[in-house]
């Protein structure tokens, strides 16, 4: 089965809808890279489920983005300030948790 990566925004102002989405991201397998801004890699099918599990959690004043970043792209990004492990985000190396 073919994953590729993509990462999940949002802007949702309801403590509720974003606990909500966290958990289905988390329980999606994608990592919190930011506050609001998670990454993961994820099959075309999984993709599916979690938009059609978005569609029923989120609000109408609320935005939800979900985009794929091949590794061409990802190698592109332009990073100012800290930033975050790279190499985690783009599967290029294990974690280890303990």
């Amino acid at each position: 089965m073919k994953e590729n990566m993509y990462y999940a925004t949002y802007d949702v102002s309801d403590n509720g809808i974003r606990e909500s989405i966290i958990h289905v991201l988390k329980n999606s397998g994608f990592t919190r890279i930011q506050k609001s801004v998670f990454c993961g890699k994820i099959s075309n099918q999984q993709k599916k489920d979690i938009i059609e599990k978005i569609k029923v959690i989120i609000g109408e004043t609320d935005s939800f983005y979900l985009m794929m970043a091949c590794t061409s792209c990802f190698g592109k990004m332009s990073i100012v300030g800290k930033g975050f492990d790279k190499e985690y985000v783009s599967d290029e190396k294990d974690s280890m948790i303990l």
